[in-house]
């Protein structure tokens, strides 16, 4: 469940890819109850898909949380992107969230907020994401 969304005002000529309504279903499909913040931002650079950092409880806010951004792309891609999304960035994110959520609290890689970024660029999505294993970021061929 998606617990607070906002959304920046856009500029002609772009658009976000990433329906709300989306991502509540793939986080309530796979059991995801976490806390999730939904920020829409205007991104300069066109092709930010998703950006999403998870946190562990601190002595300010008692609760584990999940932070993600959706950028924007140029209209011209708005249809490609969204199948990318669709297809490809959000199984990846729920792999991956699904991955820092069976990790134990004490796990080196909280010693700083894992992060998960999805980029689109000439019809290719850029997937990094923290992990405790080596990871190189993956590109993928956008879905026809």
């Amino acid at each position: 469940m998606i617990n607070s969304i906002s959304k920046d005002k856009l500029p002609k000529n772009y658009g976000y890819v990433l329906s709300s309504s989306q991502l509540d279903c793939m986080l309530s499909e796979n059991n995801i109850t976490v806390h999730t913040d939904l920020r829409y931002c205007y991104s300069k650079t066109p092709g930010s898909l998703l950006y999403a950092y998870y946190w562990i409880p601190n002595n300010l806010i008692p609760y584990y949380r999940i932070y993600i951004q959706s950028g924007t792309v140029l209209s011209g891609d708005v249809k490609a992107a969204k199948t990318a999304v669709s297809d490809v960035v959000l199984p990846e994110f729920m792999k991956w969230i699904t991955y820092i959520l069976g990790l134990p609290e004490n796990s080196t890689l909280f010693n700083k907020q894992p992060t998960f970024s999805a980029t689109f660029e000439n019809g290719i999505i850029d997937i990094k994401k923290d992990t405790l294993e080596e990871t190189k970021p993956k590109e993928y061929p956008c879905p026809n």
